[in-house]
């Protein structure tokens, strides 16, 4: 597989997951969407028996950042009053990373991680359940003890990406990824940091996901 394919799947994985609710990309899970109690802590909100995440904007408004910061160097002008060269890129990157944002910040809106006593799962902001992994097939919930390494990249000081692998998904449904940090076995998923890093981290931590150095 080429690396441009594989760039193109992940994609397409990160635009499903940002489909509208009202989508054929979502299935609600009836057990999910029962009446259950929720509270808010300083830390969490806890739904049912699944601890959810706090959302983190931080990704998204860095993104506008860079679209703003591009939209600026665009309109830099000469001497007499003419665009430079740089406009166009500069254009360009001003429009990407202002499209970037918005689709960041409807994934921070409607996407939380959660943590429930078994597992960690990737669900809607109520609780209720996605429809399968768009890339290898399943529930986007993986058991603790199926982990093989978790961590945030570039790193936790500066997260973009949350990555982690796991071999809990069945060798034959494995795919090839373009992001790869370790060499062990299993299969690798990130996701864009759309959570508050220090929970997900002490979540990690708590429930026995190695980070390996």
């Amino acid at each position: 597989k080429t690396p441009s394919k594989m760039m193109i799947r992940s994609l397409i994985c990160l635009l499903a997951l940002a489909a509208p609710p009202s989508s054929t990309a979502f299935i609600v899970s009836p057990a999910a969407t029962s009446t259950v109690r929720m509270r808010t802590t300083s830390t969490s909100t806890t739904l049912g028996m699944m601890e959810l995440v706090d959302p983190s904007y931080n990704l998204a408004i860095g993104a506008f950042g860079v679209g703003l910061a591009g939209g600026f160097l665009e309109d830099l002008r000469d001497k007499e009053g003419e665009k430079l060269l740089t406009a166009k890129p500069f254009g360009a990157l001003a429009v990407f990373f202002a499209a970037f944002s918005l689709f960041l910040t409807f994934q921070t809106t409607t996407l939380r991680f959660g943590f429930d006593e078994d597992s960690f799962s990737l669900v809607k902001a109520n609780g209720s359940s996605l429809r399968e992994n768009v890339v290898v097939g399943g529930e986007n919930k993986w058991a603790y003890s199926s982990f093989k390494n978790c961590d945030f990249l570039p790193s936790a000081g500066f997260p973009i990406l949350v990555y982690f692998r796991e071999d809990q998904t069945p060798v034959e449904n494995r795919e090839e990824v373009p992001i790869v940090v370790d060499n062990l076995k299993g299969q690798v998923h990130f996701f864009p940091a759309i959570s508050n890093v220090q929970q997900l981290k002490k979540g990690f931590a708590e429930h026995g996901c190695p980070t390996v150095e």
